[in-house]
């Protein structure tokens, strides 16, 4: 290689690196504006991604940038496809219910034609009746028609909006379902459960090895307040993050834990573990309660679990649950 090809080498590379770090801007713009209630959370996660290498643009960084966005891809595509196959859904059994409302109308319309014009022939007829028992029978025959008559269609009206209302309600169900609202955990800002088990699945479904590591505290003494306890959770959150990659995610498992997701098995990543619970520190924090600030101590503790061959989501899910009983139990 010559000297000047070696000169421009660094060069090259910074035009390389901004070129990717563009297309991931563009891919998360992409994201938000082609379906935007699902989008929106993987923009923002995205957007922030060039800051985040640009400290760290080594090779090894920009190989985990890169399976960071493949894999929110593929989650993005797949939580998308399935929201808006819902709404394509919804939208077919509406033209569904629509088109037998239609129908229903049209028959109604035509039932009350007939009827009045039956109506209208049987009071022509009954004006040239001069017998007043005669006169009395049809009236109420004429009564009991039209009582019927209104019972029907009070019926059929009465179903059909109960119809439109159920649509609606299933409608407004999907339009909600999705929001970027659904997967933040209102209380501390983090990614919630419901994040958490859609990247379980997205990890499952990328067949690779992983382990999902949890990070949990139990109080010292009583039982801490609700915000008190989103206030510790927070807190350590924070410190959990000073101890992972920036690409990977911690969600709110649990009033109590908090999860992450390591692409690897639990052999590869125990010395990991082992220094993540040396830097949560003693579970010593200050938080406030009934609006003065306090020291609460907790005790903090971590664990992994490894995705086993062949495990679904829902036993992956239901082995978390049974392990994350056992920790608060034995802390």
């Amino acid at each position: 290689m010559s000297s000047k090809s070696k000169s421009q080498t660094p060069g090259n590379e910074q035009t390389a690196l901004a070129c990717y770090l563009s297309t991931v801007v563009a891919i998360g713009n992409c994201m938000g504006e082609v379906c935007p209630s699902v989008g929106a959370m993987y923009r923002d996660r995205l957007l922030k991604l060039p800051r985040r290498l640009g400290f760290d643009a080594t090779p090894q960084a920009l190989e985990q940038s890169r399976d960071a966005v493949a894999t929110d891809l593929l989650e993005y595509s797949r939580t998308a496809s399935a929201w808006t196959t819902a709404g394509s859904n919804h939208v077919t059994k509406l033209l569904e219910h629509l088109r037998e409302t239609e129908e229903t109308l049209a028959a109604a319309a035509e039932l009350q034609s007939a009827f009045l014009d039956d109506l209208a022939e049987h009071i022509t007829t009954s004006a040239e009746v001069d017998d007043e028992a005669q006169l009395r029978m049809s009236f109420k025959r004429y009564a009991a028609g039209l009582s019927a008559y209104a019972r029907k269609t009070r019926s059929e009206k009465l179903a059909s909006i109960a119809a439109l209302e159920s649509r609606r309600a299933e409608i407004e169900g999907w339009l909600a379902e999705a929001t970027k609202s659904s997967y933040i955990d209102p209380e501390t800002g983090l990614l919630n459960r419901a994040a958490a088990e859609m990247r379980i699945e997205t990890e499952i479904d990328k067949n690779q090895p992983f382990c999902v590591i949890i990070v949990g505290q139990t109080p010292e003494g009583s039982s801490l307040p609700a915000s008190a306890a989103s206030a510790t959770l927070k807190l350590m959150a924070d410190r959990l993050s000073e101890t992972i990659r920036p690409y990977d995610m911690i969600f709110r498992w649990s009033q109590d834990q908090l999860i992450t997701i390591f692409e690897a098995t639990e052999v590869e990543i125990a010395a990991r573990v082992r220094q993540i619970g040396g830097w949560l520190g003693d579970g010593t924090c200050e938080v406030e309660i009934g609006g003065e600030a306090s020291v609460v101590k907790t005790h903090p503790f971590v664990y992994v679990i490894e995705c086993a061959d062949e495990e679904s989501t829902c036993q992956l899910i239901t082995r978390i649950e049974l392990e994350s009983r056992r920790e608060m139990v034995a802390g």
